[in-house]
């Protein structure tokens, strides 16, 4: 059954005995239903349900049930073998293997260590996870983009509409440094707009559809309706991200097919838009000013109390840890306690809700587990994009483009959900492209 099929099926429960046998007895549909379920889990940020969707991954991928009993997966050994042979795939262990070797001499946080251990786990389990679902099919992977396209779609119009209602006492916040409401945390969701713009626009590019060929000019209107979204939600990593991504893949393009006044035309378009934006779209020019004004705070010293300047003072005081911790760092466990230390030191006005941790994914790293730990991280995170040239799909560029750029602004994976959108569309992308490397064999 095709799984555009399967998904009118589900939807409209016309045959339930028939669905749930397939559910029951298919390692494809059982996969497709947990995904869908981390889906939902990280729109909302629901934190149990997107444990839950980890876990079942890491259970199917051992267990399977023949002749009604439950037993292991028949191609189960078959799959680590694999796994193991193939250095991009085990190489995305190394973020929670980072904590464990530096946990003997991170001796100040044991609970902030434990933590990050347990934060860090579904690196360790769930790459093999994926590499054991049967290879999904182009389609297939499309399709699942083509969901995700749609769940951010109708879950910002929700946004949108809830903004339009409270237009003005949200406009009000937002000269204040806050945001518009959203379902998660509004950093993670603009995150979730960029990549859903790039690769909904990458789906219009090959022209995809699920039942009806006219779907890809649907597809097209979503992403330029999220291209609009992402400057009224006006969150500043994520417009950030969002820029540099698109204006590499234009670059891209315009490198490989030569085509450089069309591309030379889009590229102005593009550094044309936040300007526009600005006089179109008061939630943007709000934050815009906001932002202006929280770095003229901050250079007369009077910026306790405003964004950027946390930001700022967190990416000063993580780098005095550098400066003093180099090639070691000091500790993936003790790096909320060295903060707090340096802090005392270095701004001892900013109140504890100040007092963040860096808001730099590459640079908290060097921090914790020095120049090794970074070197090894940029390894593991980049091998799997060269290798095996993956990096000629557009969908796993983009997918990779949002995620490392993020990096540059934030804490990506230093919480659940962060990993879980991480590794989610990473996963994904790198089972769609095995193509011919694994053994066969799988169920």
């Amino acid at each position: 059954m095709g799984i555009h099929r399967y998904i009118i099926t589900f939807v409209l429960i016309t045959d339930i005995p028939t669905t749930l046998n397939r559910i029951l007895h298919s390692y494809s549909h059982q996969v497709f239903l947990l995904l869908l379920a981390w889906l939902i889990a990280l729109v909302f940020s629901m934190e149990f349900l997107l444990s839950i969707s980890m876990i079942g991954m890491v259970l199917l991928a051992l267990f399977e049930i023949r002749s009604a009993k439950l037993g292991l997966r028949a191609s189960a050994m078959t799959n680590a073998k694999g796994f193991i042979k193939d250095k991009s795939w085990w190489l995305l262990t190394v973020p929670f293997f980072l904590v464990v070797f530096t946990a003997w001499y991170s001796t100040e946080d044991g609970s902030y260590l434990l933590e990050r251990l347990r934060i860090k786990l579904p690196y360790l389990i769930l790459p093999f996870a994926f590499y054991s679902v049967p290879q999904w099919n182009r389609n297939l992977y499309q399709h699942f983009i083509y969901l995700f396209l749609c769940t951010m779609t109708l879950t910002s119009v929700g946004v949108l509409g809830h903004y339009i209602m409270n237009f003005e006492s949200i406009n009000v916040l937002i000269s204040q440094g806050q945001s518009i409401p959203t379902p998660t945390n509004h950093i993670r969701f603009s995150l979730m707009v960029s990549l859903a713009i790039l690769l909904g626009f990458s789906l219009f590019r090959r022209a995809h559809f699920l039942i009806w060929k006219w779907e890809k000019w649907l597809i097209l209107g979503m992403g330029i309706f999220l291209l609009i979204f992402l400057h009224i939600l006006s969150v500043r990593s994520g417009l950030a991200v969002f820029y540099l991504s698109f204006g590499l893949l234009i670059i891209r393009h315009i490198i490989i097919s030569k085509q450089y006044l069309i591309g030379g035309l889009v590229l102005v378009m593009l550094v044309s838009l936040p300007i526009g934006a600005y006089y179109a779209i008061p939630s943007f020019k709000g934050k815009i000013s906001y932002m202006m004004w929280d770095l003229k705070m901050h250079a007369e010293g009077k910026g306790e109390s405003y964004s950027d300047s946390e930001r700022l003072s967190s990416l000063h005081t993580a780098s005095v840890i550098i400066r003093e911790h180099p090639v070691m760092g000091v500790g993936a466990g003790d790096l909320k306690y060295q903060m707090h230390q340096h802090y005392d030191q270095l701004y001892p006005e900013l109140g504890e809700q100040s007092r963040k941790m860096p808001h730099n994914q590459l640079i908290s790293i060097w921090a914790g587990t020095g120049i090794i730990g970074l070197l090894l991280f940029l390894i593991a995170g980049m091998y799997p994009l060269l290798d095996k040239k993956r990096f000629l799909d557009p969908h796993f560029l983009s997918i990779n483009l949002i995620i490392f750029l993020s990096f540059m602004v934030e804490n990506t994976i230093e919480n659940a959900v962060g990993i879980g959108f991480h590794l989610l569309f990473l996963l994904i992308g790198m089972n769609a492209l095995k193509h011919s490397e694994k053994e066969q064999g799988v169920s």
